[in-house]
């Protein structure tokens, strides 16, 4: 009954880990074979269920609280005073009033004259302290309730913003989760759609393997026995060949052109064999009879070394025919006694002329793709120019700031 118990208690203890599982596997099959005696296997399940109720359970780790909310609480022992009667009470005790209050207190028999004053301004003092008091905890419990009301507000606004952010979250986890059982569902569709659309390709194709051999059935030509000494005879025969066919195939008195067979033949090859279940019209090409072609590739490689037409210079310079100089000899000849200045003018000059007449080609409608390369080129080289005569001015206002100063100091 004991064990009956235990038994019953081990299943809820803690499930055993990798290598204790690893000892305890079922395999009756290894020690057992195939087949296991019920007295011997009953003996092993309760030596087994004994094992597992000796595991100790499993031990309960202690969790750590959280820590918990510092919530702002309000202020308790505040005075149910009203503020108006505790203001004109302080005020009674701050005015002349109270000092004729204790000039008026009576004398009783057995005190000293100055007793009853004193007695009368230290329970005036004492309303003092408490009535300042109950205005400072009216006042700070009023600060500490709309403070609470303010972070309890934080907080449900906090709350309301995990939550939403929550809500987010799983609906995104949502989405996908369709997304993916969509996705899914339509590859199980496609999967089977696939599998009716193959089904389909692989019956079509039975049934036209099925129709040739029927077919190559039908065409064949068997030896029974009533033709089977003709076929034989005639196979073994040397003088029926035929020297333009290759393989020596005979010529049969009742057999077509296109059937000529010979049994016993050794020359098994693909073609032969497709041309004789009337697959193949002819006889396989040689190598000799195959299609020459040029290497195309190569000629194409050869051809993007050698220079084209548009491979050539964009100007080319006049040939010097009469012993004259080159246009750019000519252009350094004329223009190389003028200054930066009249460079630059001459150049201004230049780009008018140019801008007027792709203006006069705009309002006429055509464009000259060489007149602005033309424009371009001018324009980089004007402004290389100005950027050269700034950089030659500012070196020499430099020179001329700082001669001074070293003519000085010499």
């Amino acid at each position: 009954m004991a064990s009956r118990r235990a038994i019953y208690a081990a299943r809820f203890l803690k499930p055993p880990g990798f290598f204790k599982r690893l000892q305890m596997r079922e395999k009756p099959r290894i020690h057992t074979g195939p087949f296991e005696n019920p007295v011997r296997k009953f003996v092993r399940l309760r030596e087994k269920a004994r094992e597992f109720a000796e595991l100790p359970p499993p031990r309960r780790v202690p969790k750590v609280r959280p820590p918990p909310r510092k919530v702002l609480t309000s202020v308790t022992g505040v005075p149910q005073v009203s503020p108006e009667v505790l203001q004109r009470r302080l005020e009674f005790l701050l005015s002349p009033r109270a000092v004729q209050q204790q000039v008026e207190a009576p004398l009783r028999p057995g005190q000293w004259p100055a007793q009853p004053e004193l007695e009368v301004w230290r329970q005036q003092m004492l309303e003092v302290r408490k009535i300042y008091r109950a205005q400072y905890l009216q006042k700070l419990a009023e600060v500490t309730e709309e403070e609470r009301i303010k972070q309890e507000e934080i907080r449900l606004a906090d709350r309301a913003e995990r939550y939403e952010r929550k809500q987010k979250i799983m609906q995104k986890i949502g989405e996908d989760k369709k997304r993916q059982a969509i996705l899914m569902d339509r590859k199980r569709i496609e999967r089977k759609v696939n599998e009716a659309i193959e089904m389909a390709r692989k019956s079509k194709e039975k049934r036209r393997r099925l129709f040739w051999l029927r077919t190559a059935d039908a065409a064949a030509d068997y030896i029974n026995k009533a033709n089977v000494d003709e076929r034989l005879v005639a196979d073994s025969s040397e003088t029926d060949r035929t020297a333009g066919e290759p393989g020596g195939y005979a010529q049969l008195p009742h057999v077509g052109k296109k059937t000529r067979v010979r049994l016993f033949d050794r020359n098994v090859s693909v073609p032969f064999l497709m041309r004789q279940l009337k697959v193949a019209s002819e006889f396989p090409r040689q190598k000799n009879r195959r299609i020459q072609a040029d290497n195309i590739f190569r000629e194409i490689q050869e051809e993007s070394y050698e220079d084209l037409p548009e491979d050539a210079e964009l100007y080319e310079e006049e040939p010097d025919l009469t012993g004259q100089l080159s246009l750019r000899q000519r252009a350094h000849v004329e223009y190389s006694g003028f200054s930066d200045s009249e460079k630059l003018n001459l150049l201004n000059e230049q780009l008018q002329l140019i801008q007027a007449k792709m203006a006069d080609d705009e309002a006429k409608g055509r464009s000259d793709v060489a007149t602005q390369m033309l424009l371009d080129q001018l324009t980089a080289t004007k402004q290389a120019a100005e950027e050269k005569l700034a950089s030659n001015t500012q070196r020499r206002l430099t020179q001329a700031a700082s001669a001074p100063g070293d003519t000085s100091e010499k």
